[in-house]
């Protein structure tokens, strides 16, 4: 049997907790029923930092099922701490609940133990020194912060998966779903994998965060001429703009403009106004049904090809792939038809 540890932290994601639990107990069924296994190939189990309860980000209680120092995982599931997305601040906090538990996880990653994080567990894994020479991911929007926090650390956010071996990461609080699949594929077999998605109606083929992204410029710095760059670049991004044009607003030579405005927001200025851009265009492919040529001019870009392409390049599908996924915004019935 197959012994999984999924750690659940102080303000954790308490659905991402029970989704694991959930799934592999799915797993055991799944197998039973296709006959693949006779017997519960998984035992999953909840553990925390002190054996003592946590309460969820939304405040309801979860309970340790077995006491972490005496259970022998094969397998150790690193929870998400939803505030860490939310509050940036807060990351010190977070991490401090829960750095009682590095030995135990660096003592797991020597003995062989299969190490896995979903969302802002990165953090944990990084904090502790276990993500040197591999590739992480985690949510989209602490991605910045990560980068600022472990400089050295190789970072792929657009990635839902990351596997390293030992080592497996997860982007996004629901990305939990992605990494059982994954786990019963790799541990089980891929047609458990696959009879439970079906049997939880989830989509087993995500590869990407992109689509699912929003663009935040980072503001959180205190250089006050790139910020006055920064917001004068959000009210005019939909007009002639050039970098020369931003640098005059900051008050600073060209050189020095660009140098400041990377490590102050972590994007170069010509980037920062292409993810402005992009956003625009993608709120109006959510919430209008104007034609897309319509909205590459209104935000800004004449040539329509280049703009596609970008949009491509960063949100990992095409406009017209993106409008009929993210669409709120109901097509207008034509003269004639039904309803």
């Amino acid at each position: 049997m197959i012994r999984i540890a999924v750690l659940a932290r102080p303000h954790c994601h308490g659905s991402g907790i029970l989704g694991v639990m959930d799934f592999f107990a799915t797993a055991n069924f799944c197998g039973r029923v296709s006959e693949e296994f006779t017997e519960p190939l998984f035992d999953c189990q909840i553990v925390t930092v002190d054996d003592e309860p946590v309460l969820t980000y939304s405040g309801v209680q979860l309970l340790p099922t077995v006491s972490r120092e005496h259970f022998q995982p094969d397998v150790i599931i690193i929870g998400a701490a939803l505030e860490t997305v939310l509050k940036d601040h807060q990351i010190d906090q977070s991490l401090n609940l829960t750095r009682p538990v590095f030995g135990w996880l660096q003592q797991a990653y020597r003995d062989g133990i299969t190490l896995a994080s979903i969302c802002t567990g990165s953090f944990i894994l990084a904090e502790a020194g276990l993500l040197e020479d591999q590739v992480a991911t985690t949510h989209w929007r602490t991605a910045s912060l990560f980068r600022r926090r472990y400089p050295k650390l190789r970072l792929e956010e657009n990635q839902i998966l990351v596997d390293n071996g030992q080592i497996i990461c997860a982007g996004g609080a629901t990305a939990f779903a992605d990494l059982c699949g994954y786990l019963v594929e790799r541990l089980a077999s891929p047609a458990v994998a696959l009879a439970c998605s079906k049997l939880l109606l989830l989509d087993n083929r995500r590869s990407q965060q992109s689509p699912y992204m929003s663009f935040f410029g980072h503001k959180a710095h205190q250089d006050t001429a790139i910020l006055k760059a920064q917001v004068w670049l959000e009210e005019h991004y939909a007009g002639p703009v050039s970098i020369d044009d931003v640098a005059r607003v900051s008050g600073l030579g060209d050189r020095t403009f660009k140098r400041r405005f990377k490590e102050a927001t972590g994007e170069t200025a010509l980037g920062y106004l292409q993810q402005l851009r992009i956003e625009a265009a993608k709120q109006q492919l959510e919430s209008t049904r104007k034609q897309t040529a319509s909205i590459i001019w209104e935000v800004g870009y004449e040539d329509a090809s280049s703009f596609r392409r970008l949009f491509k390049r960063l949100v990992g599908c095409t406009m017209e792939q993106y409008r009929k996924r993210f669409s709120y915004e109901a097509p207008v019935a034509v003269a004639g038809t039904p309803g």
